[in-house]
């Protein structure tokens, strides 16, 4: 940490330093990994530990011309008043917890269940994947650029008596996958409405393909579209907020809300509160 301060502080004098985010959710629920607008290839993007297993596996692969220094942690995720929140943790380990990565090379990081899950919980982390610059050179412009991509992936951990991820292969005591269960309505805050979904249920939601549809099944053509692609994830036993698109207000009794959950191909619809 000492090595990474004075470091900080020696590029800091010699140039600006941009760092750039790259907030990485899965895209899709059928998408395995992600390659973002960096040379590092992530897979598989959306982690699982079921309650038999003690850890899983996250590929990392260098497609670019460079070596690329990476710190790889695992911070405990909770969502209060609105916001995710991340926090050091010890349950789960990354290991190794930094690598430099080869061109053309790839390098598979372990992530390591330490304590069991306790049943019929599910346990929240993100995995943080930090490109480490390069020390500045010496014959370089005084006034430069740095980019610095960071990748958040979600990882959850299962216990006993709940699953979320279908896999075909595996056989499991419970047929079916649990839900997490969904209420909603609208509110204004500061003269603008907002979106409120609150999960009650044990396990997280993921939603994205959000709309208001008249429709009881949410199969119908006529909808009110919130968006088509992502939107945010619902921790058990929390509420998160989104703000409406312009243009859409609060809908009439008659509208049901629906949403598309990772590995569910149906609309799941969410009861208004």
């Amino acid at each position: 940490d000492l090595l990474k301060t004075k470091q900080g502080e020696y590029r800091m004098k010699r140039k600006i330093t941009f760092f750039i985010r790259a907030m990485v959710f899965l895209l899709s629920g059928f998408g395995s990994y992600c390659f973002a607008a960096s040379s590092i290839l992530v897979w598989p993007i959306y982690q699982v530990i079921e309650s038999d297993e003690n850890s899983s596996a996250l590929w990392l692969e260098n497609k670019g011309t460079a070596p690329v220094g990476l710190q790889i942690r695992i911070m405990s995720w909770k969502q209060i008043d609105f916001q995710d929140r991340y926090a050091e943790q010890s349950n789960v380990i990354a290991t190794p917890p930094f690598m430099t990565l080869e061109p053309g090379k790839r390098n598979m990081v372990r992530l390591i269940r330490v304590n069991p899950t306790p049943a019929n919980t599910e346990m929240a982390y993100r995995i943080i994947v930090d490109e480490i610059a390069a020390p500045y050179q010496q014959d370089a412009p005084q006034m430069g650029l740095q980019f610095q991509m960071r990748y958040l992936l979600p990882l959850f951990l299962d216990g006993a008596g709940i699953w979320t991820h279908m896999r075909p292969e595996k056989r499991r005591a419970n047929a079916e996958p649990t839900l997490p269960v969904l209420s909603w309505r609208v509110s204004a805050v500061g003269g603008k409405n907002y979106l409120y979904v609150r999960n009650r249920g044990v396990v997280h939601a993921r939603l994205s393909n959000i709309y208001w549809s008249a429709d009881q099944n949410g199969k119908g053509s006529r909808r009110t579209t919130i968006t088509d692609g992502f939107l945010g994830y619902v921790l058990p036993g929390q509420e998160m907020r989104w703000p409406l698109p312009a243009g859409v207000s609060t809908p009439g009794a008659g509208m049901q809300l629906f949403t598309h959950l990772i590995d569910i191909h149906d609309p799941i619809l969410i009861k208004r509160e």
